[in-house]
């Protein structure tokens, strides 16, 4: 069984540089098998995902673990969902998930980790600098992503208003049906799909 490291990514016009760099002290003192990245292209001035300009601050920094790129999450829940389901598809069954974020976001990361990723994990967060508008709309976030995780028929117009919101373009795509029951569940070939991913992430 393996312990993942979740990165929450956050807006690529925020000091993004300057959170993986609070965040990657923290990562190096986990015995972790290996780091998701999550976070998708959430600027319309940026070609590139959340998860990919942290792959590349992280990397020479963090030695170890490996990392595994997601890169279609859209919000804080999205983050959680799609990781786990890369977690679990690599790695089958996961001892416990890690999860790393701001300080302003934390008080819903932990209320989503144990929705979605039960009762295995742990959230460290970090200072970060973000706008008052975001400061003010977190409490109803909250509230709105909570009630997406109880009701997953929610989550597609979660992804699709937050898309919009963000000013990107992207189709909606199918997600993954993963219920917030904290339950371990069983890849393929777990030590292939594992060795598989890290090296895609190289």
């Amino acid at each position: 069984m393996r312990s993942v490291g979740i990165v929450c990514g956050y807006d690529l016009n925020d000091d993004l540089p300057g959170y993986v760099r609070s965040v990657a002290p923290l990562i190096a003192r986990e015995n972790l098998d290996f780091v998701i990245l999550s976070g998708g292209r959430t600027s319309p001035r940026s070609n590139h995902s959340e998860a990919w300009v942290m792959a590349g601050h992280l990397r020479g920094i963090v030695p170890a673990p490996a990392f595994v790129l997601e890169e279609h999450a859209m919000t804080t829940l999205e983050n959680l969902i799609f990781a786990r389901g890369l977690a679990e598809h690599h790695a089958g069954v996961v001892a416990r998930f890690v999860v790393f974020c701001d300080r302003v976001h934390q008080r819903k990361v932990a209320a989503l980790s144990r929705l979605i990723l039960g009762a295995r994990t742990s959230v460290h967060c970090v200072d970060h600098d973000v706008t008052m508008r975001v400061r003010l709309f977190e409490p109803v976030s909250h509230v709105i992503e909570a009630a997406a995780a109880r009701a997953p028929w929610l989550r597609k117009y979660l992804r699709a208003a937050a898309i919009r919101f963000k000013g990107v373009h992207e189709t909606v795509p199918a997600l993954p049906k993963i219920a917030p029951d904290g339950k371990p569940h069983f890849g393929r070939d777990p030590k292939k799909d594992a060795e598989s991913a890290i090296l895609a992430a190289d």
